[in-house]
């Protein structure tokens, strides 16, 4: 194949942006910042270049994890193949943009310790009430609107138990 793989360093530039397919896939994608850096001998001391900006696209448990693991600001390394969106613009310009179609993801450990937790898979996640949170014994019926039993009322569950 003869696509154009590279890494990229840089800082996400919001949270990332998820997106559900008709077919049950989930994508998302996330902007990353960066911004290289040169020795200016002329000043005797590092300058930056310009800020260059580039759409990353993920799919599936990649997109997932990407969703759960990364917040607007953090330092990531990206690596995937590197391509070019064309468009023009309402007013007629023609734009272009850099993406890249994430091929490895993780957060760039250089500027900070990460910890790492694999994703629960769908048999080992216990039933829960999707409103509390509250795990359901195997016994419960799912169906009830509230966690209270008849004894209880929702201001007994609001008072101080003291």
């Amino acid at each position: 194949m003869r696509d154009i793989h590279t890494t990229l360093m840089g800082n996400a530039t919001a949270d990332p942006t998820p997106r559900q397919h008709d077919d049950g896939t989930t994508s998302a994608s996330v902007r990353v910042a960066v911004t290289s850096r040169y020795y200016d001998s002329s000043t005797s001391g590092f300058a930056d270049r310009k800020t260059e900006f580039i759409t990353v696209f993920t799919r599936r448990a990649l997109a997932r994890n990407l969703l759960t693991s990364v917040k607007k600001g953090h330092p990531l390394v990206v690596t995937g193949r590197l391509g070019l969106s064309e468009w023009v613009a309402d007013d007629g310009t023609s734009r272009h943009s850099l993406t890249l179609q994430a091929e490895a993801l993780g957060h760039d450990l250089t500027f900070g310790a990460a910890s790492f937790a694999r994703p629960l898979k769908a048999e080992d996640v216990p039933e829960h009430d999707p409103h509390s949170g509250e795990i359901l014994s195997p016994d419960e019926e799912e169906g009830s609107d509230s966690p209270l039993t008849d004894e209880q009322s929702e201001d007994d569950e609001l008072a101080p138990a003291f």
